[in-house]
């Protein structure tokens, strides 16, 4: 199974992960680190090092970060100059993780994050015009 590591600023990965089991329910072979305030950019290397080591049972590790050119987004990059089995995605999405953790048991890692890149590339809905247009739907149903 693909092992999953969430990598962000402060508290995002962690809540990212507890929303993802809200509805996919309690997940193994995933890790969140979080990047704070005073933390050194060595120790979040090998954090991530370590956390890789520990998710990679052979199907190898996706690894998902918040903002490209971000220090978590940096030193995953950093790591993937020596470890094989390590893939990775900027701007994660909660839909995303959902993706990434119902179908690792039937994916390899290739097409794991090529799943996820499509979940990550749906558009943005502005809701409050989807509302609106839903409006005017159901008022030209009653003419």
């Amino acid at each position: 199974m693909v092992g999953i590591l969430i990598a962000a600023h402060g508290g995002f990965a962690e809540g990212l992960l507890n929303a993802v089991e809200l509805i996919a329910g309690e997940q193994n072979q995933v890790k969140t680190i979080g990047l704070y305030h005073g933390d050194g950019i060595d120790e979040l290397e090998q954090k991530i090092r370590m956390a890789v080591k520990e998710l990679d049972d052979g199907d190898g590790v996706l690894g998902f970060v918040d903002i490209l050119g971000g220090s978590p987004s940096n030193m995953v990059m950093k790591c993937m100059a020596d470890t094989k089995n390590l893939k990775a995605i900027a701007g994660v999405s909660m839909g995303m993780v959902v993706q990434a953790v119902m179908m690792r048991d039937q994916s390899g890692l290739d097409e794991l994050a090529d799943i996820c890149e499509e979940a990550g590339n749906q558009p943005v809905v502005l809701l409050h015009k989807q509302y609106e247009e839903m409006l005017d739907d159901t008022e030209m149903d009653e003419i």
